[in-house]
């Protein structure tokens, strides 16, 4: 083989590891559980209540999907009209990866306290 095409080969050999270095550090980063270090995720109540954060977006217990003010570990949001948390400003606040504290603005003395959902199959 002549030197030319040895280092051809050589560096089709570093690129192609480098690639696959890239990839599987790019894999792990997205494979880590999106509710990590964040309020994103699905929480659920000790009442059997559920909510759904996605950055601003947020799906409250009732079912509606709006947009709230995100903060990474702090979410504030106005209950909509025709909605039971109507007249109400809610403010969560992350405590941990697998908790937070929900507060109503009509009981600001009552924390719920919340856990991210687990599912069983």
């Amino acid at each position: 083989m002549t030197p030319a095409k040895n280092a051809q080969n050589h560096l089709g050999r570093v690129s192609r590891a480098r690639r696959i270095t890239v990839v599987a550090i790019v894999a792990m980063f997205f494979a880590a559980p999106a509710s990590a270090d964040a309020l994103d995720g699905q929480w659920c109540s000790d009442d059997g209540k559920q909510l759904m954060i996605s950055g601003p977006n947020i799906q409250i217990p009732s079912g509606k999907k709006i947009i709230g003010n995100y903060a990474r570990h702090v979410f504030t949001y106005s209950g909509p009209p025709d909605d039971p948390e109507t007249g109400q400003d809610i403010r969560i606040v992350q405590q941990s990866d697998a908790r937070m504290y929900l507060e109503r603005s009509t009981d600001p003395d009552n924390q719920e306290e919340w856990r991210r959902c687990q599912f069983t199959s």
